[in-house]
């Protein structure tokens, strides 16, 4: 008799015991997951800073070497001077 509530009570402790355990694995998992995602929105905006960047530094190169082009072929074909002195233009 006293065998039955026995194994009922320690059945109940146990699984008292292990919700218990599991309940603080869940928090900190959730908590895990939390500071991933602030990590990978830390990642992605320093990603997209130096797309930024990139792009801008691919157009300045482009600039320059279609100006750098432009300025050659008026020497060699069309047999411009280069000029020796720039003017400037006050607006």
């Amino acid at each position: 008799m006293l065998n039955k509530p026995l194994n009922t009570t320690l059945v109940n402790a146990a699984l008292s015991i292990i919700i218990v355990i599991l309940s603080f694995y869940t928090i900190l998992w959730h908590n895990q997951n939390y500071l991933l995602y602030k990590k990978a929105q830390r990642v992605q905006k320093a990603n997209q800073k130096i797309t930024a960047l990139h792009k801008q530094l691919l157009s300045e190169y482009s600039s320059q070497i279609s100006g750098k082009s432009i300025k050659e072929k008026a020497i060699k074909t069309l047999q411009m001077k280069r000029t020796e002195r720039i003017r400037v233009l006050v607006l």
